[in-house]
């Protein structure tokens, strides 16, 4: 699948800026810039699912080799020499392939959720009187997490059923699928530990071991595991979101 086909992210908004600079001037400046920032962070996005696109075809095609290699080993065609050059070759890109795809996936749920703490800074202006119906300090703007959960805690305010209920679905997904992972795993493993398993088709789960005390001793202990979203999945989610977003704001503005 070629990530080409996806919406073409980089008009996103841009009508809507349009509507910003007619009717909300003195915030033009301010929405300009952060939608460019945020179309920055899109764009590093589909950098990332493209560059994964093509460290997973290099994993696939070592596991093509190492299945060659291991036949080579069975029949004995090729001498030790041989054998133990190819095994060496294929050890050094196992490891590298596997590393490049852990990193890719830790990249996108790193800067997927910058990118979705940029999404409340752009719409604050939006909000009063057509989202809200009272103005909403900009704490509660600050990042995603703080602004979905005002909305949650203050649902009678919110104007549109639709939009909260699609908001609050949207969100809620994507604090379990993006945001926990992000933090749990990747930034903030307190003093758990987390081991990686990635098969060749490039599904990668987290083994986490906690260092627990087993009589006199600690020891690490098998607590379970996690099997990260494909980043295709999820970056075509993270559009969807946003061209509701779009769409619903061009919506109620004109």
């Amino acid at each position: 699948m070629s990530f080409r086909n996806f919406p073409q992210y980089f008009t996103l908004f841009t009508n809507l800026e349009d509507l910003i600079k007619q009717k909300y001037p003195n915030e033009y400046e301010a929405f300009r810039f952060y939608k460019m920032d945020l179309m920055f962070k899109l764009e590093y996005l589909e950098l990332i699912c493209l560059r994964h696109e093509s460290d997973k075809k290099n994993w696939e095609q070592t596991e093509k080799r190492f299945n060659r290699h291991m036949e080579n080993v069975r029949s004995k065609s090729l001498s030790q020499t041989e054998l133990q050059k190819e095994s060496q070759i294929l050890g050094a890109k196992s490891v590298l392939y596997s590393r490049l795809l852990m990193l890719d996936k830790d990249s996108f749920y790193v800067f997927a959720n910058v990118l979705l703490d940029r999404v409340p800074f752009l719409l604050r202006p939006l909000y009063k009187g057509k989202v809200t119906n009272l103005n909403i300090e900009e704490k509660h703007f600050k990042n995603f997490v703080i602004h979905l959960g005002w909305l949650q805690k203050n649902r009678e305010y919110v104007l549109d059923s639709a939009f909260y209920d699609r908001i609050i679905s949207c969100g809620n997904w994507f604090c379990e699928n993006l945001r926990k992972p992000r933090n749990k795993i990747i930034v903030h493993p307190d003093w758990n530990t987390f081991r990686s398993e990635i098969d060749f088709s490039g599904k990668l789960n987290r083994i986490e071991y906690n260092l627990s005390p087993i009589g006199e001793s600690r020891k690490w202990v098998r607590m379970g595991s996690k099997e990260f979203i494909e980043i295709s999945v999820l970056f075509k989610k993270i559009i969807e979101f946003l061209e509701f977003l779009n769409d619903y704001f061009i919506g109620i503005l004109q």
